[in-house]
C-alpha cells in the first residue's frame, strides 16, 4: 500500500457481501454491507458513484476521483496535472476568484486537492448540512472551471514557488532522485509537480486541451461518506454531477519499464547537515496477489520500534538515527522502499546491515510473533480509518483507482491474514534482489567524493541457501465524565463504540514553562525515555509488546506539558493499559537507554536544520520573547542535550509526574465502570504531594520591531515571519482572536487571495494563531523567491494595517463556520477528543469548554475583532525573522 494510505486509512469491518437485482432511477446500483452499506452505481453519464452512511460524526467528506494523474502526461504537458489541481478552485462560470473557498470554508468545511500518479483528487469535508453545498461545488469545478488568463499566470508563479521550494527539502530531492533513477522509461519516473522549464511553457489553449480530454465524467469517481440518507442524497447526485456532459476520454497508454539487470545508484551533494539514504525494488501492481505479502514484510523489516531494521540499525548498532521501510503501490507497478537519516560518515556501514536484514527475511522463516504483529499492524490501521469520513472516502476511492474494485480490501485483508512466514521468504526472494535495486543518498557536499563507489560495494547481495525457522448502526453522541482516584489523579471517560479502539492520554504540567537556559530540553528528554524501559520491561520488550496489542504508546512534550499516550484495540485494553502505567510509573532512565535516547534527540537537532520553516519559527520565537520559555527549541540545545545525566531527568521526574499535577482522558470502546476500576488499581497509589506550580511572567507587547536576520547557503526560498504577542488559553478575547487569525489564513483568506491569487509573491502564505498559559503569538508565514522579500514583507504589513480597519460580515462568517466547522471534523477521533478534554482540564480552561467553544466563536461579532485586532497588532511593532539564502 502507498504509505500515506497505510497510516490509518484501511478497515474492513465487516466482510463485504454482494446484494444484487437493485434497479433505481434507470442505475444498476448494489448496496454491500458495512458501516450502513455501501452503495455503488452508475449516472447515465458514466461517472461511477460510491455512497457510505456513517453517523457516528455529524461530518459528510465529499471526493471526486479524477482517473488521470501524472502518468497520463505527454510530452509537453510534464505537471499538467498537477496544475489543474490548483485551478479548478480558482472560479467557474459563475463563481469568482476566491468565492469557491470561501463559500466552503463559510460553511465550516475543508477543501483541497492532491495530484499522483495515477489520479487528481478534489475534495469537501464539511458539516452534515452544507452535503447539497458540497456536491454543487465540486460538480461546478468539474465541468465549469473558468481557467481565468490572469489568474493562471498568477497560478503558474505560485507553481514554480512551490518546485523551488521542493527544492530546499531534502526528503523530497532525494525521493524524486530515487524514482527518477528506478524508472528509466515509465512515466512514475517524472516529477508529478513538473519541471521549472515544463510550468514554465504552459499555456491556456495546452491546459484547456488537457481539462476537455481528461475531466469527463465517465473518467470521474465520485465518493460520498458521512451522516447522510443514501436514498435521499441520490436525487441531489443526479442534479449536480448527473447534468456533467460525457465526452470520449481516451485510453492511457503507458509504456512497461523495462526489467532491471543490476543495481542503479546515486549520490547527491546538497548544503544539509545530515544525511538521508534511500532504497527502492521494484515491485508489482497495488492489485497483485504479492502485494499483501510485501506490506506484511515492510511490516517485519520497518514498520515500528519492534521491527527489524529499527532494532537492530538504530537501537542497537547506533548506525541510522531513524529508519523505515513501505511498499509503495501504484496501478502499474510499485517500489518497496526502505529509507531513514543517518550520519554521513556511515553510508558504507548502513548499506551493509541493511543488506543483510534483508538476507535474513529472505533466508530465515520469519517468526511467529513478528509475522502476527505486522498483521495485527495492518489491521489497525484499517480500523482507524473508520475515525474519519475523509479517510473512509480515501480508502474507497483508492482502491477503486488502483484495482478496479473498492470492495478488493476484502480480498486484500484475507490475503493479509492468510500470510505465511513461506510467503514472506518466497516474496522477498522474488523482489528483494540486487539486479532489482536502486540506492541512493544525499550528502554534505563536501562528504560525497568516493561515497558512489563505496555505495556499490557495499549494496552486494550474497547467494541465498535456506534455513528453518527460529524459535520463538448510528452510535449515540456520549460525553466525558469526570471522576478522581484515590490519589488525586484527576479521570475522564467517555465511551464510543462506533469502532473497536480506544485512546488515552495521560498529560502533566511540564514542557518548556518549566525549564530555563540551563535546563532546556530536559522534558522533551524525559519523554523520550518513557518508552525506553522500565523497571521490568526493556525497551525492545515496550516495543514488541505494544505492537503485538495492535496499539501505540509514545511519550511527548512540548511548550505547556508532557505526557503519554496510548491508542490500541479494545479488545486488549487490560494488557495496553498494564504497559501503559508502566511506562509512567516506572522509567528506569538507564544509562544505556540514556545514550541512545542522547543520539535520537542531538540527531533531530541535526534535522531540524535542514527544515528552513522551522527554523524561521524558531528564530521568530527567540525574537518575540525575550525572558518567557517559549522561546526556547522544545528539543533543547545540542549542549543541554549532550550534558544531561540519569540523574538530571529522574529529578525532573519527581518534580512533575505527581498525581495532583495528572490528568488521565480516555475515549473510545470502553466499559467506563471497568476503565475507572483498572485506572484505580494502576494509579491509585501514586504517593500525593510534592509538586509545585510555575508561573513565568508575562511578556509585554512590543513597543517598537525586532528583527532576526539570518543566512542560508545554497538555499532557493526567503522565509518571513512577522508577528505579535496573542491571547492565552484562559483569556476571552480567544475567541474573537480565533476569528480574526481565520480571515487571514486559509484558501479564502486575505492572505492567499491577495498574496498568492493575486500577487503569486509565494506557494505557501499563512498566519497561525498559538494560545498559551501566559498569552500566546500570532504571525504570518511566508515562502518567497528572494528577488521578493521586499514586495512580500511589505505585503504582510499592508494586510496587517488593513485588518484593524475591521473586517466585513461576509468574511466574518465563512470565518466562524470555518472554524466550528474544522473543530467538529477535528474531533471524530478518540485521540482527538481524549488530548482535547484533557489538556483544557489540565489547563484550568474548563473539562466541558470544548463543547461551549462553537458558540462562542459564533458568538464573536465584527466589533470584538476590530477590538482585539488593535489590541494585539501594531503592524510598526512587530518581531520578525528572515532566513534568506546567501
Amino acid at each position: 500500500m502507498r504509505p500515506e494510505l497505510m497510516n490509518g486509512v484501511f478497515k474492513l469491518l465487516f466482510l463485504f457481501i454482494l446484494i444484487t437485482g437493485v434497479n433505481l432511477m434507470s442505475l444498476n446500483a448494489q448496496t454491500l454491507p458495512g458501516v450502513g452499506g455501501i452503495t455503488k452505481y452508475s449516472l447515465d453519464n458514466g461517472m461511477t458513484v460510491l455512497l457510505e452512511r456513517n453517523d457516528s460524526s455529524p461530518v459528510v467528506a465529499v471526493n471526486v476521483w479524477v482517473k488521470t494523474g501524472s502518468a497520463c502526461e505527454e510530452e509537453g504537458e510534464y505537471g499538467l496535472a498537477h496544475v489543474h489541481e490548483h485551478m479548478l478552485f480558482k472560479g467557474t462560470e459563475k463563481r469568482r476568484v476566491g468565492e469557491i473557498a470561501g463559500m466552503v470554508e463559510a460553511g465550516g468545511g475543508d477543501i483541497n486537492a492532491f495530484t499522483s500518479f495515477d489520479e487528481t483528487v478534489y475534495y469537501i469535508v464539511s458539516a452534515r448540512r452544507f452535503l447539497p453545498m458540497a456536491l454543487d461545488v465540486l460538480s461546478d469545478v468539474m465541468e465549469n472551471s473558468a481557467f481565468d488568463p490572469t489568474e493562471l499566470e498568477k497560478e503558474l508563479e505560485v507553481v514554480q514557488e512551490e518546485i523551488r521550494r521542493g527544492e530546499d527539502s531534502p526528503s523530497r530531492v532525494i525521493s524524486q532522485k530515487l524514482f527518477s533513477t528506478a524508472y528509466s522509461v515509465h512515466p512514475y519516473g517524472r516529477p508529478i509537480i513538473g519541471t521549472k522549464q515544463s510550468v514554465g511553457s504552459f499555456t491556456r489553449d495546452g491546459i484547456l486541451d488537457f481539462y476537455r480530454k481528461w475531466y469527463s465524467p465517465d473518467n470521474m469517481i465520485l465518493v460520498v461518506v458521512g451522516d447522510f440518507d443514501p436514498e435521499r442524497i441520490k436525487g441531489s447526485v443526479a442534479k449536480t454531477f448527473g447534468k456533467i456532459k460525457k465526452r470520449k476520454t481516451p485510453a492511457c497508454e503507458l509504456p512497461p519499464e523495462p526489467e532491471q539487470k543490476r543495481t542503479r545508484t546515486f549520490v547527491i551533494g546538497r548544503d544539509v547537515s545530515t544525511g538521508y539514504f534511500s532504497f527502492a525494488f521494484h515491485t508489482p501492481p497495488a492489485s497483485h496477489a504479492d502485494t499483501p505479502v510485501l506490506d506484511v514484510i515492510s511490516g517485519i523489516l520497518g514498520t515500528g520500534e519492534s521491527s527489524r531494521l529499527y532494532r537492530k540499525l538504530k537501537e542497537q548498532n547506533g548506525t541510522v538515527n531513524d529508519i523505515y521501510a513501505y511498499a509503495y503501490s501504484l496501478k502499474e507497478s510499485g517500489l518497496f522502499v526502505v529509507g531513514g537519516v543517518f550520519d554521513p560518515g556511515k553510508v558504507k556501514k548502513a548499506s551493509k546491515e541493511i543488506i543483510a536484514e534483508i538476507e535474513l527475511i529472505k533466508n530465515e522463516l520469519a517468526g511467529a510473533e513478528e509475522l502476527a504483529r505486522a498483521k495485527t499492524n495492518i489491521e489497525r490501521d484499517f480500523i482507524r480509518a473508520k475515525e474519519t469520513m475523509q479517510g473512509q472516502a480515501r480508502k474507497l476511492g483508492y482502491f477503486e483507482i488502483e484495482t478496479g474494485d473498492y470492495s478488493y480490501e476484502q480480498l486484500y485483508l484475507e490475503r493479509v491474514s492468510s500470510v505465511t512466514s513461506e510467503d514472506v521468504m518466497r516474496v522477498a526472494r522474488k523482489y528483494l534482489i540486487g539486479k532489482n535495486l536502486t540506492a541512493g543518498v544525499l550528502l554534505p557536499k563536501d562528504k560525497t567524493k568516493e561515497v558512489e563507489r563505496d555505495l556499490k560495494k557495499a549494496l552486494v547481495f550474497p547467494g541465498s541457501t535456506s534455513k528453518k525457522e527460529k524459535k520463538k448502526g448510528p452510535v449515540p453522541q456520549a460525553e466525558f465524565k469526570k471522576y478522581k482516584l484515590s490519589s488525586g489523579v484527576r479521570v475522564l471517560l467517555k465511551r464510543n463504540p462506533a469502532v473497536p479502539l480506544f485512546s488515552v492520554h495521560a498529560v502533566f504540567l511540564g514542557g518548556l514553562r518549566y525549564e530555563d537556559e540551563s535546563t532546556n530540553g530536559i522534558s522533551n528528554f524525559m519523554a523520550e525515555m518513557f518508552t525506553r524501559g522500565t523497571s521490568s520491561r526493556s525497551a525492545e520488550d515496550i516495543a514488541t509488546q505494544i505492537e503485538g496489542l495492535g496499539g501505540t504508546v509514545d511519550g511527548f512534550s512540548g511548550k505547556n506539558s508532557v505526557g503519554v499516550t496510548l491508542s490500541a484495540l479494545s479488545e486488549n485494553f487490560e494488557g495496553a493499559m498494564d504497559i501503559f502505567s508502566d511506562v509512567i510509573l516506572n522509567p528506569s532512565f538507564s544509562d544505556e537507554e540514556m545514550e541512545r535516547g542522547r543520539r535520537e534527540i542531538l540527531a533531530a537537532l541535526e534535522r531540524q536544520k535542514d527544515n528552513l520553516t522551522g527554523k524561521t519559527v524558531r528564530n521568530f520565537l527567540s525574537t518575540l520573547f525575550l525572558s518567557h520559555p517559549y522561546r526556547f527549541n522544545v528539543l533543547g540545545t545540542e549542549e543541554n542535550v549532550s550534558g544531561f545525566t540519569s540523574t538530571d531527568v529522574s529529578r525532573f521526574y519527581e518534580k512533575v509526574i505527581r498525581p495532583e499535577n495528572m490528568v488521565i482522558s480516555v475515549a473510545g470502546d470502553i466499559d467506563t465502570e471497568k476503565t475507572l476500576g483498572v485506572l484505580e488499581k494502576l494509579f491509585g497509589g501514586m504517593k500525593k504531594g510534592g509538586f509545585k506550580k510555575i508561573r513565568p511572567p508575562r511578556e509585554s507587547a512590543l513597543s517598537s520591531a525586532r528583527e532576526n536576520i539570518e543566512f542560508e547557503r545554497e538555499k532557493a526560498q526567503t522565509h518571513i515571519i512577522a508577528g505579535f504577542h496573542a491571547p492565552g488559553f484562559r483569556s476571552q478575547d480567544r475567541y474573537a482572536f480565533e476569528v480574526l487569525n481565520t480571515v487571514l489564513s486559509g484558501q479564502g483568506g486575505r492572505l492567499f487571495i491577495e498574496l498568492r491569487d493575486k500577487k503569486s509573491l509565494a506557494y505557501a502564505v499563512t498566519s497561525f494563531y498559538v494560545p498559551g498559559m501566559e498569552g500566546g503569538y500570532f504571525g504570518v508565514y511566508i515562502g518567497t523567491a528572494p528577488q521578493k522579500e521586499k514586495e512580500a514583507l511589505g505585503a504582510i504589513r499592508e494586510q496587517l494595517r488593513l485588518v484593524l480597519n475591521g473586517v466585513g460580515e461576509q468574511e466574518l462568517e465563512r470565518a466562524k463556520n470555518y472554524i466550528v466547522g474544522s473543530f467538529e471534523i477535528g474531533l471524530q477521533r478518540n485521540s482527538a477528543q481524549a488530548s482535547t478534554v484533557g489538556f483544557d482540564e489540565l489547563y484550568g480552561i474548563g473539562t466541558y469548554e470544548y463543547r461551549k467553544f462553537p458558540e462562542k466563536i459564533l458568538a464573536v461579532t465584527v466589533d470584538d475583532v476590530a477590538r482585539v485586532a488593535r489590541k494585539y497588532i501594531n503592524p510598526g511593532a512587530a518581531a520578525v525573522a528572515i532566513l534568506r539564502p546567501e
